[in-house]
């Protein structure tokens, strides 16, 4: 079944021109907030409420996407991200009601995330933001070198997904030692990209980076704890690119204060943007890296993963299921009317 015309919110698009492709399709777009928007405030449930009440397409940010919304809204059929993690809709709840869920999975949204996790290896193996303050210091040469090698070291990835995956492939040539926890991998499909599988515990006790690349959901909530910091070299580097929801935070401050672990570096957190008022901030800068949830973020990035959500769109218009629907069980009973 087709639908000659839709009504389509996007709620915060980062290029509303992109999305003439779905008016010039006979559909209806609202956009609840353009991207020169000076307020960067997240929407309150009220007002998500109110835009999604007629749409039958909501593209969204970070925005959360509850039952009671998806209830309210009768028409919705399709929540879909121009990125690749839906952890902020309730995709059980959509499941329930008959709205499918989907993303954006472009090559260059995860292989973007994979280049930013080696270069932030690098940047806290090197030590390199501690020889920028140097510099600007005035000082020069040998006083200022400090840092090691990524050669000889052994990496841990949690998570061996497309992320995960690319940041083996990265690291190929570079003498590393690729150990990775996934209790959805196989060793075979591993060695791949020349990496042994391990468990959690021995991956944790050996790796002198561990980079997290795990999927956020109740089974790996928190994963990453004050005992998983403590069972660390004291001497390692921990970076979680992923979701912020997969560490403790609390224990991630307390382990980098105490000096658990060298050092860190972080694109997500536990609540986001990051408060003024987090104590992450005051954590020296020259062994905590933290950047604010861009790391797939690239002007051609972004172009192709918001690309690939359009053509999703415009795909249900033709009566066809959008290709990368994250919650298939929808199927027998979503909504079509």
């Amino acid at each position: 079944m087709g639908y000659t015309h839709m009504k389509v919110v996007a709620t915060r698009p980062s290029n509303v021109e992109a999305l003439d492709r779905i008016k010039e399709a006979g559909h209806e777009l609202v956009v609840g907030r353009d991207p020169g928007s000076l307020s960067r405030e997240p929407f309150t449930e009220g007002e998500l409420m109110e835009l999604a009440k007629d749409a039958d397409v909501l593209l969204v940010g970070q925005d959360l996407m509850t039952r009671p919304l998806m209830e309210q809204a009768t028409k919705l059929k399709l929540i879909i991200v121009p990125f690749i993690g839906t952890d902020k809709i309730d995709k059980e709840s959509a499941t329930d009601v008959g709205v499918m869920v989907a993303n954006s999975p472009t090559p260059e949204n995860f292989l973007s995330v994979a280049e930013v996790t080696v270069a932030q290896m690098l940047n806290l193996v090197k030590q390199t933001k501690h020889k920028e303050s140097e510099l600007r210091a005035g000082r020069w040469g040998a006083s200022v070198v400090r840092g090691g090698y990524l050669f000889g070291k052994t990496v841990g990835i949690i998570g061996l997904g497309r992320i995960g995956s690319g940041v083996a492939a990265r690291l190929a040539g570079w003498d590393v030692e690729l150990l990775a926890y996934d209790p959805y991998v196989t060793q075979e499909k591993a060695n791949e990209v020349g990496v042994t599988m391990t468990d959690l515990d021995t991956l944790l006790a050996d790796s002198d980076i561990v980079t997290m690349h795990a999927v956020a959901n109740e089974e790996t909530h928190k994963m990453i704890g004050e005992a998983q910091f403590k069972a660390m070299k004291p001497s390692a580097y921990f970076l979680n690119l992923a979701r912020g929801e997969l560490v403790d935070e609390v224990a991630l401050h307390k382990a980098l204060k105490d000096e658990t672990v060298a050092g860190a570096a972080m694109d997500t957190f536990n609540l986001e943007p990051l408060p003024a008022d987090s104590p992450l901030r005051d954590l020296d800068p020259e062994h905590v890296l933290m950047t604010p949830h861009n790391a797939s973020h690239s002007n051609s990035g972004r172009a192709a993963n918001l690309a690939l959500a359009i053509d999703q769109i415009l795909a249900l218009g033709r009566g066809e299921v959008p290709e990368h629907v994250v919650n298939p069980d929808v199927m027998p009973n979503r909504r079509t009317d």
